[in-house]
C-alpha cells in the first residue's frame, strides 16, 4: 500500500470542522426534514460561524453528498501515479487505498444514507459528484496512458486512448464501490483500505478465472 504521511494539524482541524458540519446537517435533517434546516442552524450547532461553512460547502446539498476528508488528489499524488511502473488499474485503486483513512466514519455514512433513503431526491446531488470525480479519474488515467506509450517510444492512439482510460476509470471505480460495500458490510470493523485492496483481489481472481476459461 502506498504510505501517505497524516495530515498535519491544520488539516486535520479543517476535516474536524468538515465532519461537525456535516454532522449537524444531517442529524437536524432527519429530525426535522431537509428543508426545514438553515445554514445558520446547522453553524450553530457545530459551533462554527455561518460563513465557516460556506468555506466548506456550496450549499446543504453539497454538504450531504460530499465526502468526509478531501476527494481532490494533490499534485504529489497525481505525479507519483502518472509515473507508476505496475499496470495503470492497480496502481489507481492502491492509490485509493491508501488515501481513504479520512473515509472511515461510519456514523457519517449512516447518517448520510438514512436521509437519503428518506429523501431520494438528495441521490442527484451524489451522483453529480460522483460524474466530477470519474471525470478527473479518466483524465488522470489517460495521461498516465499518454506517458506510458511515450516511455515506450510509442506514439498515442488518443481515441484508443481516450476509450482505455474510460473503460479503465470504470473499472476502479466499480472495485473501490465493492470495497467500499465491504466495508459498510462490516460496520466499519475492517479498514476501508484494507476492503478496497481485498476488492482488487477479487478482481484479478475472476479476471484470472475468466481468461482461464476462454
Amino acid at each position: 500500500m502506498t504510505d501517505i504521511a497524516a495530515p498535519g494539524l491544520r488539516e486535520q482541524k479543517r476535516i474536524a470542522t468538515k465532519r461537525a458540519l456535516q454532522v449537524a446537517l444531517l442529524r437536524l435533517a432527519l429530525e426535522r426534514g431537509f428543508d426545514n434546516v438553515t445554514v445558520e442552524e446547522v453553524a450553530q450547532a457545530a459551533q462554527v460561524s455561518p460563513r465557516t461553512f460556506f468555506n466548506y460547502f456550496a450549499s446543504k446539498e453539497e454538504a450531504v453528498a460530499a465526502p468526509h476528508g478531501p476527494h481532490e488528489l494533490s499534485a504529489e499524488e497525481i505525479a507519483r501515479y502518472e509515473e507508476g511502473a505496475g499496470d495503470p488499474l492497480t496502481d489507481f485503486v492502491v492509490l485509493m487505498a491508501g488515501r481513504v483513512a479520512d473515509e472511515e466514519d461510519f456514523e457519517l455514512h449512516a447518517l448520510r444514507r438514512e436521509l437519503m433513503h428518506r429523501e431520494s431526491r438528495l441521490l442527484g446531488d451524489k451522483d453529480g459528484l460522483v460524474q466530477r470525480i470519474r471525470e478527473q479519474v479518466v483524465e488522470m488515467i489517460a495521461e498516465r496512458l499518454r506517458g506510458d506509450a511515450l516511455r515506450a517510444a510509442r506514439m498515442p492512439d488518443e481515441t484508443a486512448l481516450r476509450d482505455r482510460a474510460g473503460f479503465t476509470a470504470m473499472l476502479c471505480m466499480t472495485i473501490a464501490r465493492h470495497g467500499w460495500s465491504r466495508w459498510v458490510s462490516s460496520e466499519g470493523a475492517t479498514p476501508l483500505g484494507e476492503c478496497m485492496l481485498a476488492a482488487l483481489d477479487e478482481f484479478r481472481e475472476i479476471a484470472a478465472a475468466t481468461t482461464g476459461s476462454a
